[in-house]
């Protein structure tokens, strides 16, 4: 008898292997991708007071329009993160950090 070996074990996600195909020099410049994402994952009204300053080590740094904003945001960061990831289709960002 012939076993069916599991072949959906070895495959990637369209989102994972979208990013892993881009040129190594897109890839070192997540900075744009990072900006548009993070707008679409906020949305509207906290797009407009926040945009990605810059992202180091897997930190993405959110700066902030207004101190008011911060209690707010805290709280949704790990929903950011887990979005931002998904989309991205691997651990791109394990933490944010705003800055006013």
């Amino acid at each position: 008898m012939i076993r069916k070996q599991n072949l959906n074990k070895n495959w990637s996600d369209l989102g994972s292997v979208l990013i892993d195909s881009l040129p190594e020099i897109l890839q070192k410049d997540q900075k744009e991708w990072l900006g548009y994402q993070w707008n679409l994952v906020v949305g509207k009204e906290i797009s407009e007071i926040s945009f990605v300053d810059k992202i180091v080590q897997g930190t993405i740094h959110i700066r902030v329009q207004d101190s008011e904003w911060l209690p707010a945001l805290e709280s949704l960061k790990q929903k950011f993160i887990f979005e931002l990831n998904s989309k991205a289709g691997k651990q791109l960002v394990s933490k944010i950090k705003l800055i006013i």
